[in-house]
């Protein structure tokens, strides 16, 4: 038997307390901030707390449901995960994909079961629903799918209020935008499919709040849907699946019956067969459905839902995201800044992890062996998200760009450093003249520029970000030399230079007593580039290079260090859809020919061999090379880059090293 604990006082945490009275649990305790707890104890016959921490401390308490307003479930579920307590959250989870990812590392960190509370999901009526898709459906979809009603209440109503976390999308407009994706997702095998295109319009009032919304959602197998959500607007709900040839209508896709003396019905028509309706009745409601399934994960000793998992959670976030920010709604929790410490609801300085650090001439502090790629952050919230971890796990040394982003990485980055106050434990690598601007007399403009972006006075490191060969190396050295001497520079490299103008420059500086370059950044991975990722990329794989690297002990920050997903098995987690994500066309031309398919299944062999996952191989042997390395990292999320981090505990011997690059 389970004792349950309800944070929260309003209707639905009356109707969850009713529900759990057709299960074998108990509702042990309700906790309220508004001074209500004790008249819903009275009715639910509970105990009472007036604020949160007496509840998720209580140790009679095995399960807690989050039912407060949207902007506060984030906090109250990462406290009761940090103290052990399985949460099941009520949708959305949080109010934005960032926090959504925080909650689902902390679930993982403390092995603590965390489902968010998409009732419908658990309903044989949903069930039923993925059946007929999976096999009598094919690809692609047109899907219609809606949920709207219309109320008369004030701008303070936490329907419309913007504090309050208001608006249609994210409070049922994540149900429509959760069975497309669901739907979809079904017909290609998976268990859901993010759109790779959203189309939106909406309505708003006073507080930029959504009264009514619409999206248009296109995704990769050519499935469309158009998907409703609306406060002020009333319509039947009801969702419409078609492909090719057959149609399957979904009267209550979201209570399934519940007020319909639990009994629900499908329409479907396959081909030219008469239609079929489809009767689904329980005895129990969908409430107490939802409970009993969340009760067998916890029995079962999961941390996650097969039926709502993480990844689905997460993904679906990232989508309302999307439709909200394109329909211009925006919160206050949107703002990384608003978070002080960090977003992790601690200080990052005082609870700080080491990992491996090392030095590079002409900069004073340590520099994390692994450098965090800037160039993949959907916003500052997300970025700071990335960053707070990134540092909270002892990395220090971050790559950001001037064309970066549109300039944005460089503004995140900045702001991030001087909202946590740490430029001076902090390495920044910046970089700039890309072509078509790679001029000697456009690298003080960009410069410049990016530290204005940044709020800084100077960069530890930067290097050219392409090379011109119409521009002689004196001008490039003779320009970055009187930069550093100006104090705007400490260090600086090149990134995607040829072995023979690298060397040119370094030969030019020492024969004239000027700064030599001190790095270089250009691809090296374990899979060989084949051909350019983007036109005037290098890499410095080839033997003659490496040689020339082992020999001057030239320190490398490499790009795409992991061969940009080549040596992944699956991807768990959606990234937040960036123009430069790779993609299986690029892997074919730029990493698939034979020596590099085999030095895959050498890396999965080892990784299978130590435990490991192949990624993680991977990046290993870029750390372990006879000259110095900091490899680049593009996490797009908490997941990959504590994947990463793990390879900083792989030691490999020369001879590993030589035997997964095909040496022996």
């Amino acid at each position: 038997m389970i004792n349950w604990g309800i944070v929260g006082t309003g209707s639905i945490a009356k109707t969850f307390a009713g529900a759990i009275s057709e299960t074998d649990s108990t509702l042990h305790a309700v906790a309220s901030s508004s001074g209500r707890a004790e008249t819903f104890a009275k009715k639910y016959n509970c105990v009472a707390y007036e604020g949160y921490d007496q509840l998720i401390n209580d140790p009679d308490i095995h399960a807690i449901y989050v039912a407060t307003p949207h902007p506060s479930h984030f906090d109250i579920t990462l406290n009761a995960l940090s103290n052990k307590k399985a949460v099941l959250c009520e949708k959305p989870m949080t109010m934005n994909a960032t926090q959504t990812m925080i909650l689902i590392d902390a679930s993982r960190k403390n092995n603590t079961l965390l489902m968010e509370a998409f009732m419908y999901k658990s309903h044989p009526q949903t069930l039923k629903v993925c059946e007929i898709l999976r096999h009598s459906f094919k690809p692609p979809l047109t899907i219609d799918a809606e949920f709207c009603f219309q109320v008369d209440v004030p701008e303070s109503h936490r329907l419309v209020n913007s504090k309050l976390g208001g608006g249609s999308i994210l409070d049922i407009g994540c149900y429509p935008m959760s069975i497309s994706r669901l739907a979809v997702g079904m017909v290609n095998g998976k268990d859901f499919l993010n759109p790779s295109e959203i189309e939106c319009k909406s309505e708003l009032n006073s507080q930029g709040v959504d009264l009514n919304a619409e999206a248009n959602l296109t995704f990769e197998d050519g499935s469309t849907a158009n998907i409703k959500s609306a406060t002020n607007l009333a319509s039947e709900s009801a969702v419409t699946i078609k492909d090719a040839s057959n149609t399957l209508i979904i009267n209550q896709p979201w209570h399934c019956g519940e007020y319909t003396e639990r009994t629900s019905a499908l329409e479907l028509e396959l081909g030219s067969d008469e239609p079929e309706i489809i009767e689904i009745s329980t005895e129990k409601g969908i409430y107490a459905i939802e409970i009993e399934h969340f009760e067998s994960l916890i029995e079962s000793g999961y941390i996650e839902s097969k039926i709502v998992p993480h990844n689905d959670s997460h993904g679906n976030m990232i989508a309302l995201d999307r439709w909200r920010k394109g329909s211009g709604v925006y919160y206050e929790s949107d703002k990384g800044e608003n978070s002080k410490g960090s977003l992790f609801s601690f200080d990052i300085k005082e609870n700080r992890t080491e990992i491996k650090k090392s030095n590079l001439t002409g900069i004073e502090k340590e520099l994390s062996r692994l450098v965090f790629g800037c160039d993949n952050q959907s916003d500052s919230n997300h970025a700071f998200a990335m960053f707070d971890h990134f540092y909270l796990s002892g990395g220090n040394v971050f790559d950001t760009a001037y064309i970066y982003n549109n300039g944005k990485s460089d503004g995140y980055l900045g702001r991030w450093v001087n909202s946590r106050g740490l430029r001076e434990e902090v390495v920044v690598l910046g970089k700039g003249a890309h072509t078509p601007d790679c001029y000697p007399g456009k690298i003080r403009p960009q410069l410049e520029e990016s530290l204005e972006r940044m709020g800084s006075d100077y960069l530890d490191i930067y290097c050219l970000h392409r090379d011109n060969l119409d521009v002689p190396v004196s001008e490039f050295i003779d320009a970055l030399s009187e930069l550093k001497d100006e104090g705007l520079i400490n260090v600086f490299g090149g990134s995607n230079w040829s072995l023979p103008r690298f060397k040119e420059a370094i030969d030019y500086a020492n024969k004239n007593n000027k700064t030599p370059f001190s790095m270089l950044s250009n691809n090296f991975s374990l899979a060989r580039m084949l051909e350019p990722v983007w036109p005037g990329c290098f890499s410095c794989s080839e033997e003659d290079y490496k040689a020339y690297l082992e020999e001057n002990q030239i320190a490398i920050f490499p790009w795409s260090s992991q061969a940009r997903g080549f040596f992944l098995e699956s991807q768990e987690f959606q990234g937040l859809q960036h123009v430069a994500d790779p993609n299986k066309g690029e892997q074919d031309r730029v990493w698939a020919n034979k020596d590099n398919l085999e030095r895959r299944r050498r890396c999965f062999q080892m990784a299978q061999e130590k435990g490991l996952e192949p990624i993680q191989v991977s990046l290993a042997f870029v750390l372990n090379q006879p000259f110095p390395t900091f490899p680049l990292i593009g996490a797009r999320n908490l997941f990959e880059t504590e994947s990463s981090l793990q390879a900083l505990d792989l030691d490999l011997s020369l001879e590993e090293i030589s035997w997964l690059d095909l040496k022996d």
